[in-house]
């Protein structure tokens, strides 16, 4: 009946307008997003470059035996946002990567954790049709969710909605979330909390979720790490890679921009 196919069109434009309302009432941190409008203009690892550590990342969050957390430790300017964003791009056209927060000190709300979890949230949401619903299901719950402690919103938002993902019967999902520079999130205290709050994706049964973290070496992530298990957390140290490959990438960067200023001056090789 053509009337009734109408009806049932209607109420689900009602039931995804009703879900939209009530995401729109989780706080989001504008420019959290490695993909955001603020951060169009940020580079992204050259072809050629950090061949084998991309290789490393990729293969880490596509295996159901490695560690869930990847923690990518690197001094400044050894190039752990760039890395983060062209992995955070790659799953992203792979259709894995279920969420981002790419932290910046000094910045409002990206310097701060108040809208770490309730923006994973959404990205979540937006990503999966199924977790959009659990995740309004909370909102409509808990209406006042995005005012609750950490650990409560990491578990309703966040642990409770991926746990109740069904995966095929004869293998798992896995799903990705990528934490760029979390040692510039203001407070030490939200910083050791939320690693804590990281150790228990093991439990996920369904999902296999994977969680990059890029920092720089600073104390509370140190301590944040020490107190986790080995077995929950894979560590790569940027500024120990081998000067040789150090020296093929950089080689490659100087080759490329050259070529940049080559073409935005059209200079004539001849």
């Amino acid at each position: 009946n053509v009337n009734r196919a109408l009806l049932r069109d209607f109420d689900t434009k009602l039931d995804l307008a009703e879900q939209d309302r009530r995401l729109s009432r989780l706080p989001y941190a504008d420019g959290a997003s490695f993909d955001s409008f603020e951060r169009q203009h940020e580079p992204y690892c050259i072809p050629g470059t950090r061949v084998d550590l991309l290789q490393q990342i990729l293969e880490w969050s596509d295996n159901f035996d490695e560690k869930p957390i990847f923690w990518l430790c690197g001094m400044a300017g050894t190039g752990k946002s760039t890395i983060a964003r062209t992995i955070a791009q790659t799953l992203a056209e792979r259709q894995r990567l279920a969420a981002n927060f790419f932290f910046s000190r000094g910045r409002g709300d990206l310097s701060y954790a108040g809208k770490l979890l309730t923006s994973l949230a959404r990205q979540m949401a937006t990503f999966s049709p199924i977790l959009k619903n659990r995740i309004c299901e909370v909102i409509a719950e808990h209406d006042n969710i995005f005012q609750q402690s950490m650990r409560d919103q990491w578990t309703k938002l966040i642990y409770q909605p991926l746990s109740k993902l069904k995966g095929k019967a004869d293998s798992k999902s896995t799903l990705t979330i990528v934490i760029d520079a979390l040692d510039e999130c203001a407070r030490q205290e939200d910083i050791r909390l939320f690693l804590r709050l990281l150790a228990e994706v093991k439990g996920l049964q369904t999902v296999q979720l994977r969680i990059l973290v890029t920092s720089r070496p600073e104390s509370p992530i140190n301590l944040g790490f020490s107190g986790l298990s080995s077995a929950i957390h894979e560590d790569f140290v940027l500024h120990e890679i081998a000067p040789s490959i150090i020296r093929h990438d950089i080689s490659i960067f100087l080759k490329h921009e050259l070529q940049n200023i080559q073409k935005e001056r059209s200079l004539d090789t001849r």
